[in-house]
């Protein structure tokens, strides 16, 4: 019991004496100013694209990769002459989830376009620039969330 203690003790100093570091390293003429330094603002874009785009390239390749297989299963079901109910519930297109799928999109990309307009009528870049972006993409998940509750309620 007494041994848990001490351990935690030593923790307990051991990120007081970091924490305190911190701040003493921080101890500058001119303090770093996120606000205004748009260095960090350029990284910051160029690493939000980048991921962007890797992320629709990994979903536009799993997608087909998705279609491939199955396609694949549904010929060998064919061919080794499965049930008629079985292959019928499977070869039925899913046009529901297609459906929301595309409604999910044209969401996300009118409201980064209706974003993107209204940042460019407001000019001067910053950080409001930021928010209403966030914003507008809280508003186009919404208007997803609001599109789909209606048709689930009509179900």
């Amino acid at each position: 019991m007494l041994n848990s203690q001490n351990k935690n003790m030593k923790k307990l100093s051991a990120t007081l004496v970091i924490i305190l570091s911190a701040f003493a390293a921080q101890a500058q003429d001119s303090p770093f100013d996120p606000m205004h330094d748009r260095q960090l603002y350029f990284d910051c874009l160029n690493i939000g694209a980048v991921m962007i785009v890797i992320y629709l390239i990994s979903s536009f390749i799993l997608q087909i990769i998705r279609q491939a297989t199955t396609y694949r299963i549904k010929n060998r079901m064919l061919d080794r002459n499965t049930e008629v109910a079985v292959v019928r519930e499977i070869l039925q297109p899913d046009k529901k989830e297609n459906k929301n799928y595309i409604l999910q999109w044209f969401c996300m990309m009118a409201a980064i376009g209706a974003g993107l307009l209204l940042v460019n009528l407001t000019k001067p870049y910053g950080m409001h620039s930021l928010s209403i972006l966030a914003f507008s993409l809280a508003a186009g998940f919404g208007a997803y969330y609001y599109f789909t509750r209606e048709e689930k309620l009509k179900i």
